[in-house]
């Protein structure tokens, strides 16, 4: 059996002498190395900035800085086109002045989609004893690519290089190219995820502004204010359509001269507006002048210049009531489909305003007409009154208006004016309808229709604010009032008992005959701070001074109507 050679550098105890590499390997290796650090710079870098939500701008300039670093180039541009048709725009400059070659060699990159170097020799010749000839110079260009489409080109030069080792940078630079689309694309995630937060937050703080109120012309008041904010533009109009003539009207027109506006109504189809609502479909205008459907009378009145729009339909329940437009975006900026997603949502919003503000009005004229129509049955009863509510009702709201009370308060007054003797109800006939004066005993119990009015309405939950104004209309500020005495009294009970005072004496009764006004007026005065409040009293006056209350006499029955 044949043994095993032995190793003879083992045998002798010497070692074998370590390979050497050759210069072009060791060379290799330095190119490698610097490259890898190159690209961990750029990851480190640019990285960490993309992060933090930096300025593309930013980015773009600090890769550039990088690049030229790393190559050891003498000038380079970072040139970029927002679509796949726009021209180039140098995003980043160093070294030079965006001149011709680069821009050409980076529009032949775009174009063609792949990296590529072009040798030219300087315009200055670089003097020494040997070479009197012009130095070469590469101009290096690879694309940059976003969301896997060419949009642009890192172009740079180099001094001195041979072709080979031009493609060899060109090499090193693509790869940096692609790295750096890497954290871009990543910065436009961060970037579209900031911009989708704050539009969502936008339409969040909007959504809550306009349902912070059910008033239908607050409501749309506001919505083309939020629009202008929201969409960045220079005005907006909201536009109704006028169910008798399905026609669309200005409802809201913001500007100087935008009542002028609102006179004017479009027919169904009719210019842009007509035809986002017939066609129920959003439109983005670039260039309005050469839109056929843009109409020029607009701007005419207006005095402004309508360069481009975004309309969308505003639908409930999936039927057309009207379109919102936004005009001229700020910044000279077109409107993007991005622009109209959002337009859309905030258009939904908008109708879901619209819808509850037009339920409440309409739930509230019906509440109204339900509690007059129950006013007026009481005040059959009663033909002595008849009228009474009404003008107590009038003269409440005029005394309002003097004192500059918020709508809510005034809404809460009228209600409460209306339903003031509702109590009434529970008083019989032979007190109610008696055509004199009433007896110590029926007085008494006349006196409990206040009390009676808040047992009736203390079983409508919705009704709840007007129980003040019901149960405190005959007290007095000086607690000589009923039907408990107190001396503190709701500011509502407080009008509804001026104005139901003035009126009941100055309205004729069977068993006496009503009085002036001005007698009424000087006998307000004369209780002021005993019966009556000071500042409503004052409010009474300025208003029948203004011909808000007694400018008309009040109807009298007549038909029963005792001779004195």
């Amino acid at each position: 059996m044949d043994r095993p050679k032995k190793n003879n550098s083992k045998s002798t105890g010497r070692k074998s002498p370590p390979e050497r590499s050759s210069p072009k390997a060791a060379s290799r290796d330095k190119v490698r190395a610097e490259s890898k650090a190159l690209e961990l710079e750029v990851y480190r870098t640019l990285g960490g900035l993309a992060s933090r939500r930096t300025p593309r701008a930013t980015l773009f300039a600090r890769f550039l800085e990088i690049a030229l670093k790393g190559l050891s180039g003498t000038s380079g541009a970072i040139y970029l086109r927002d679509n796949s048709r726009g021209p180039l725009k140098a995003e980043a400059v160093e070294g030079c002045s965006d001149n011709k070659t680069y821009r050409d060699i980076a529009r032949l990159t775009v174009n063609a989609g792949h990296a590529q170097h072009k040798r030219v020799r300087a315009a200055k010749a670089e003097q020494n004893s040997l070479n009197r000839a012009a130095t070469v110079q590469n101009v290096l260009s690879v694309p940059i690519k976003l969301k896997g489409e060419c949009l642009g080109a890192l172009t740079l030069t180099t001094l001195g290089a041979t072709p080979l080792e031009a493609d060899t940078e060109l090499k090193r630079l693509a790869t940096l190219a692609n790295h750096f689309s890497t954290i871009m694309a990543r910065a436009e995630i961060f970037s579209e995820l900031d911009n989708r937060i704050s539009h969502l937050s936008a339409l969040h703080d909007i959504g809550s502004l306009l349902t912070s109120t059910l008033d239908q012309g607050l409501v749309r008041h506001m919505t083309i204010e939020a629009l202008t904010k929201l969409m960045r533009t220079e005005t907006g109009s909201l536009l109704l359509i006028d169910e008798e003539t399905n026609e669309l009207y200005f409802e809201v027109a913001l500007g100087a001269e935008g009542e002028k506006i609102k006179r004017i109504r479009l027919g169904m189809g009719e210019g842009i507006a007509g035809w986002v609502a017939k066609h129920d479909s959003p439109v983005i205008i670039s260039d309005v002048m050469k839109d056929d459907r843009f109409q020029s009378t607009f701007d005419h009145k207006s005095k402004f210049r309508t360069r481009n729009m975004i309309c969308t339909p505003i639908k409930i329940h999936g039927r057309v009531i009207g379109v919102i437009q936004a005009i001229n975006k700020m910044g000279g900026e077109s409107f993007s489909q991005d622009d109209l997603k959002l337009f859309e949502l905030f258009a939904n919003q908008v109708a879901i305003a619209l819808d509850n503000a037009r339920l409440y009005e309409k739930l509230r004229d019906t509440f109204y007409a339900t509690s007059e129509a129950l006013a007026e049955a009481i005040e059959k009863r009663d033909p002595y009154t008849g009228g009474h509510t009404k003008r107590v009702l009038k003269y409440s709201l005029a005394i309002a208006q003097e004192l500059g009370l918020d709508a809510d308060t005034t809404e809460t007054l009228k209600l409460s004016a209306v339903l003031h003797d509702i109590g009434k109800i529970g008083i019989a006939d032979s007190i109610l309808r008696k055509d004199a004066p009433l007896s110590d005993e029926e007085a008494k119990t006349m006196q409990s229709h206040p009390a009676l009015g808040v047992e009736i309405i203390k079983h409508v939950p919705h009704l709840s604010e007007v129980i003040p104004g019901i149960a405190h209309h005959h007290e007095r500020i000086d607690g000589h009032g009923y039907p408990e005495g107190v001396k503190e009294i709701p500011l509502v009970a407080r009008i509804i008992s001026v104005a139901d005072t003035f009126d009941a004496i100055t309205t004729t009764r069977p068993y006496r005959k009503g009085l002036p006004v001005d007698s009424a007026l000087k006998e307000l005065r004369e209780n002021k701070g005993k019966q009556f409040d000071p500042p409503v009293v004052n409010a009474c006056v300025r208003a029948h001074k203004k011909g808000k209350i007694g400018k008309n006499s009040p109807k009298t029955a007549q038909n029963r109507l005792k001779t004195p």
